[in-house]
Order: structure tokens, then sequence, then C-alpha cells
């Protein structure tokens, strides 16, 4: 039986769900590619370089020497209940909203409960992937450096799954004038915790949970907190907060002007909680992708999957707004069945047509450019064709799909609680919610 060699570049969330699913057949030839030390992806904790300090930085005059760090000290925006992949539930003992740590030990005990990390090199960043013809099938060489002997190596492969998320490059907005501003400039990427801010006045742009969430938490350290939001913000914020429209421009003088509001802010902050841009700096020009609309849509993808010309090349965990590592689980299922035969891609044609359809149905829905990967309530029908797609049971099942909308439904209404409510999955179509006094109420409809 001859193998197909399968690179996985990443190995967080998606890398993980990933490889779990190309384990399941001893036909891959399967090697995972990884620039940390461990898997987790995201979930790993890193402090900030000791040499930036968010408070007295404008990031927008001076990227060029920032090192980014992953991500910060948190607890979890969904439960647990729906979190966990179909094969392997989170611990029972732990309360439905978790601390970072608890997510990381996981993914930790994940790649171990399935013997993942056979398929692993660490400290392996990958340099350069390009496509190649091999007796005339599409193939992929891949460039690595191996940190340990400081060698590099590159390696052909018959498929590549691009893994390694997309919550590393801030997105900014385009704003006159940012990098003039005087004060601070930066991204809710960068923040760790409340103390630096003190008796500073800070506006926040972004009402997802991001923004909110760093909101309430300055509410005791901030001297004035503004958040700035081109949409109605969750209900119930703490009086200190002050809602405003969409910032229009920084003034080089540190005041800071929104959109149809004579009253501008003199600010010492100016936090952007906007999202994050895609980013594979190892993708060369022979891979033919091109990244559009402020580098928020990836093409030509089928499905936010497949390379419409070269489907040998497939991404996993691209789209946004979702419940993720049951879809990340659900979409490399695809991705092995594609690559196994078992499914067939529609033409190219029918591909092109799918992923133009799918783009203009978000735009004349309201959603901006940027938005091409932006799943939210479109997630539900998404999973239910990738399941139908593959002719299987979709295992992102109803009752995931009402705790969520449940879960909403109260952070909307007070996003100060809703971190602090407890929930359990009955079976898959029924949730309960444990109120505050630990009473139950079931829920299947």
């Amino acid at each position: 039986m001859e193998k197909i060699r399968v690179a996985v570049i990443g190995v967080g969330a998606a890398g993980l769900a990933t490889l779990r699913q190309l384990s399941k057949h001893e036909i891959f030839q399967v090697t995972a590619f990884e620039a940390g030390r461990q898997v987790g992806g995201t979930w790993i904790y890193e402090e900030l370089p000791s040499n930036f300090n968010p408070i007295n930085t404008n990031v927008m005059a001076n990227t060029s020497s920032l090192q980014l760090p992953k991500s910060h000290s948190s607890i979890t925006n969904l439960p647990k209940e729906i979190m966990a992949y179909p094969d392997l539930g989170f611990s029972q003992k732990l309360p439905s909203f978790i601390h970072h740590s608890d997510v990381l030990a996981y993914l930790q005990g994940y790649a171990n409960q399935f013997d993942l990390l056979r398929y692993i090199k660490f400290r392996a960043p990958v340099q350069s992937l390009s496509h190649q013809v091999c007796e005339g099938n599409s193939c992929w060489t891949l460039t690595y450096t191996d940190l340990d002997s400081h060698q590099t190596i590159s390696t052909t492969f018959d498929a590549v799954i691009v893994c390694n998320g997309h919550y590393r490059k801030p997105a900014f907005p385009d704003i006159p004038e940012m990098d003039q501003f005087p004060g601070a400039i930066t991204h809710s990427h960068y923040y760790r915790e409340p103390s630096i801010y003190k008796d500073k006045v800070v506006v926040l742009m972004g009402t997802g949970p991001s923004g909110t969430d760093i909101a309430i938490e300055l509410v005791n350290t901030a001297k004035e907190i503004y958040l700035s939001c081109n949409k109605q913000p969750a209900s119930n914020l703490p009086s200190q907060i002050i809602v405003k429209n969409s910032i229009t421009r920084l003034h080089s003088n540190g005041f800071v002007e929104f959109e149809n509001d004579s009253q501008l802010v003199n600010a010492d902050c100016v936090m952007f909680c906007t999202g994050y841009g895609y980013e594979f700096p190892f993708i060369t020009p022979s891979c033919d992708i091109t990244m559009e609309n402020q580098l928020r849509r990836i093409r030509p993808l089928f499905m936010h999957i497949f390379h419409i010309h070269h489907p040998t090349l497939s991404f996993v965990g691209i789209c946004s707004k979702i419940v993720p590592f049951g879809q990340f689980y659900l979409q490399a299922a695809v991705v092995v069945s594609v690559l196994l035969k078992q499914t067939s891609l529609p033409s190219i044609d029918e591909m092109k047509f799918d992923e133009e359809n799918d783009y203009q149905d978000r735009l004349n829905d309201g959603l901006k450019p940027r938005h091409a990967h932006f799943l939210g309530a479109r997630q539900w029908d998404y999973n239910d064709k990738l399941a139908a797609f593959i002719k299987i049971k979709n295992p992102v099942y109803k009752a995931i799909e009402k705790t969520y909308k449940f879960v909403m439904g109260i952070r909307q209404r007070d996003v100060t609680i809703y971190r602090h409510q407890n929930y359990r999955i009955i079976d898959e179509n029924t949730f309960e919610h444990l109120n505050n006094n630990y009473s139950t109420a079931k829920i299947d409809s």
C-alpha cells in the first residue's frame, strides 16, 4: 500500500483535530510542524516582551521591532460543554467557563490520549511552501528549520493541511492620523491585566467579547473608559463605561473623534479590539493563494477549506465567530475523506461559483468584505453542509447549537454575569442551565 505523505502546519486546536482524523487511517504518512515547544497554539500564555509596554507604545509607529506574543490570560467566553472535541470531553470537575490554562491542559491531554505527539516535529518553523508537479500530480515542497540542529530541511508531500490559526496578526482599522497620535495605540492582543491602565483615559474600539470584557476589567483602575462601536453593545454594562460611535479620527494633539459626535475625548490610550488578519508567511507565489480585504479573505477556497485549483492544499480553522474545536474536527474529517477519494470535489467552475456565491451572500446580508470567513449564526448550516458533503452524522449536534444561542442571549442581556453560569449537556438535543442557586432548567427546544 503506497502511503499518502501529508504535512500538517501548526498543532494548536485545529492541528490536533487534523492529526486525530489522519491518525485513523494507516495509509497516511503524517508529519506535523510546530514552531514552538508544545501543542496548544493560542492557548499557550506568553508574557509580553520586556521592552514592550502597551500603555507607552504606538504600535502603528513601531511595528517593525515588535515581537508578537500569543494570547492574554483569560477565562473562556464559551462554556467547556460546547468547546470540547466530539471524542473527548473536559473534566466534569471544572466550571463551565474555564481558565485558558485548563484549555491548554485539555489540548495536551487530547494529544496524549490519541498518541498524536509521535507525528509532531517541535521547534520546526516552516520557512516556505511551494507547489510542484510530481509525475503529473500536484505535490508540495515544504522547507523548515530544525531549531535544535540549526539545519534547514526540504521535504516533499502529496498533501499539506494548514492549521496555523489566525490569532497572531492583529488587525487595525484604517483611521486617519493613527501613526501621529501621541498617546498609546495598542490592540487587545497585547492586553494582559488592568493595573497598568490605572488613572488612564482609555478608548476601546470593538464590541465583541474582547472589547466588552476588557472594558469591564478596567472599571476599577482606569480614570475614564469609552467603548467605541458600530453596533449596539451588550446590555447592562457598568455605568463607568461610556458608549461611543465608531472612531473617525485620531488627532495629533491626543484627541479622539467619533462619528456624529461633537465631543472629542483626550485619551491616553486607544485599544483596538478589532480581531485579526490571516498570516501565512511561508506560502510562496507558486501556491497561487491571494489575500484580500485587509488580509481577511483567503482565495481561492472552496467551503473555506480547499484550494480550488490545487485541492491537495487545504486549510482547517480559518472561519471566525464559531464554536471552534468541533468545527475543526469536522473540517478535518472532510479533508481526510477527500484525500482518501471517498468524497469527490465538484468541478473547478462549480467550486468557484460556490465561493463567490457564499461571499456575495454575506455582502447582501450587510456584512463587510473583511467578513469573508465570518460565520456566527451561519456556522450551524455550514457544519450541516460539511457533514452532508461527506455523508456522516454532524458531530456538532443540536444541543451544542442550543447551548451556544442560550449563552449568547444571556451575554447580550447582561454581559457581567454570563461567565458565572454553568451548563450540562444531557443528550444530543438537550442541555441544562444551572442557575446561581444550582437549581436546573432542562432545555430541549
